[in-house]
């Protein structure tokens, strides 16, 4: 039976494999192992390139494992395999796809071995950009009067795929969130937000992560 492994950033990020992904993936009758771990030297967030690959590859032997990983885009070290190749004519989108693409080659050349079990996965921007997702989620842990409520629908509605939200650090989605909604906190209420959304809408709204979970839903039939 294959297992999933996911190594993320942060505890939040953590959080959401074990409480959304996993019972997502068992409702769809895939009961396989799925795992998660935050990557060393972790402080919410990833420092250097380094310690996720050495999370990777201590990883990706292991017996019948799917290895991926889920880190933000936003404030990405420039160490990452690719990062000096970006440039100001890519979308993020584009930009994210080609550093996907490097770290899985930089694995395979490292160790001279192609990783087929490899699922590399950059969440634009930043994980908070899911909570963007609908403002059912906002509204059910927050009075009117915590929030700029105005301000909230005015991002979702110019933003109908949450992940076009920049990653300028005056208008990333936690930066927004925590300006709009000054009791955010990403620990306490991320996960219960995108939990009352639930995956469906996230899985509607956000194609990038569509196709990363439809990536690993594949790998583990």
């Amino acid at each position: 039976m294959k297992r999933l492994v996911i190594i993320v950033e942060g505890e939040t990020e953590e959080s959401f494999v074990n409480n959304i992904l996993r019972p997502f993936f068992c409702s769809k009758g895939l009961y396989n192992t799925i795992q998660c771990f935050k990557t060393k030297h972790s402080h919410g967030g990833v420092s250097k390139y380094s310690y996720i690959k050495k999370d990777i590859l201590n990883t990706i032997y292991e017996k019948d494992v799917i290895v991926s990983m889920m880190i933000d885009f936003y404030r990405l070290p420039s160490d990452f395999p690719g990062f000096s190749d970006l440039t100001a004519t890519q979308t993020h989108k584009e930009q994210a796809d080609l550093l996907e693409t490097r770290i899985k080659k930089d694995l395979e050349d490292t160790r001279k071995h192609q990783f087929d079990n490899f699922i590399p996965y950059i969440q634009l921007h930043e994980f908070e950009a899911l909570v963007f997702a609908s403002i059912n989620g906002i509204d059910s842990l927050f009075e009117r009067n915590e929030m700029d409520y105005k301000g909230l629908i005015d991002v979702i509605q110019q933003h109908p795929n949450p992940e076009d939200i920049n990653n300028h650090p005056d208008t990333a989605p936690s930066v927004r969130l925590k300006k709009l909604i000054p009791g955010y906190n990403k620990v306490l209420h991320g996960i219960d937000i995108i939990n009352t959304v639930g995956i469906s809408e996230l899985l509607e709204k956000c194609p990038r992560f569509k196709t990363w979970v439809e990536s690993m839903e594949a790998a583990l039939e």
